[in-house]
């Protein structure tokens, strides 16, 4: 499901020629070697299994589960730093032995703890999505983890980036001194553009899921008024006219309006941030913190 889902948003990208992804499954550790040296990746992506021993889960020869310390797979990349940028651990615990991961390797990707299945991919889609749309690979990390934020479950606590700046190419160095300068730092404080046009998509895809709800139960209630009428039951199609428009004036409209009404007030948000931002070296902390928590408030369904 996770490849599937990456393969989609590749081919649905504006910069899908400038990527390449290949995939491997069921490997093993001298399959892991064998594809490092042949396809030379940028970005290595392992996703499967971890543990809270600091291991990775690989197939070993006879398809059962092989255990692979973090640190040594830290120590195997250390021949192919030449052309790994980026590595994501995208299984659960990973982030258990990150700390101390290949220091030779500019950004790494890791799960502080078990994560839901449907919540990594959920992220790793979102991640590969930014990416693939030129957004850099910090960027992506932010929008993909504001993404699984909106659940309101605390999974955006788990995943976690390193970034070893002495490892980062020269063209990386200078976008990493401009987030040095005291205007970056207060920008990448306040809730980003990106978090925000997020939580609007999720709230109109919400609207028009709960759009086709009423459509479909209307059509299921017409079909079954219809039929009891032509059985001649018209007790029971009474009992039903009378129960359609009670059902239909409450939840999904209710919700609809609803959803709405957060849209709304997401875009007086926006205008408020615009606003402050404009005034940006006078904001406090304190500000900030309001600002952020404020958003927050908007997103809680």
């Amino acid at each position: 499901m996770e490849e599937n889902a990456i393969r989609d948003v590749l081919g649905s990208s504006d910069d899908k020629t400038k990527f390449e992804f290949e995939s491997r499954g069921a490997v093993t550790k001298d399959l892991l070697i064998d594809h490092l040296l042949k396809i030379k990746p940028n970005i290595l992506h392992i996703s499967g299994h971890g543990n809270t021993d600091e291991q990775l889960l690989l197939e070993d020869i006879e398809g059962y589960k092989e255990e692979v310390s973090i640190q040594k797979l830290s120590n195997v990349l250390s021949g192919f730093t030449d052309h790994i940028n980026c590595v994501f651990l995208n299984t659960c615990h990973s982030l258990a032995g990150i700390d101390g991961f290949n220091k030779n390797i500019a950004y790494i990707i890791g799960m502080k703890n078990e994560i839901p299945d449907d919540v990594a991919i959920s992220f790793s889609r979102n991640f590969y999505n930014a990416l693939f749309n030129g957004r850099t690979i910090k960027d992506a990390f932010k929008i993909a983890l504001s993404r699984i934020a909106m659940t309101d479950q605390g999974d955006e606590h788990i995943p976690k980036l390193i970034v070893n700046k002495e490892a980062l190419k020269q063209e990386e160095v200078v976008v990493e001194a401009e987030d040095d300068n005291p205007e970056h730092r207060l920008i990448n404080t306040i809730v980003s553009e990106e978090e925000i046009a997020i939580a609007k998509n999720g709230y109109k895809k919400s609207i028009s899921f709960h759009y086709r709800l009423i459509i479909g139960a209307v059509g299921f209630g017409v079909g079954l008024f219809v039929f009891l009428y032509l059985k001649g039951n018209s007790d029971l199609t009474s009992s039903l006219l009378g129960l359609i428009p009670s059902a239909f004036g409450s939840y999904p409209f209710l919700e609809i309006q609803k959803r709405k009404n957060r849209i709304t007030l997401i875009k007086v948000f926006e205008i408020k941030r615009k606003r402050l931002l404009n005034a940006l070296a006078q904001l406090s902390p304190h500000e900030r913190r309001e600002l952020n928590d404020e958003f927050k408030r908007l997103i809680i369904i």
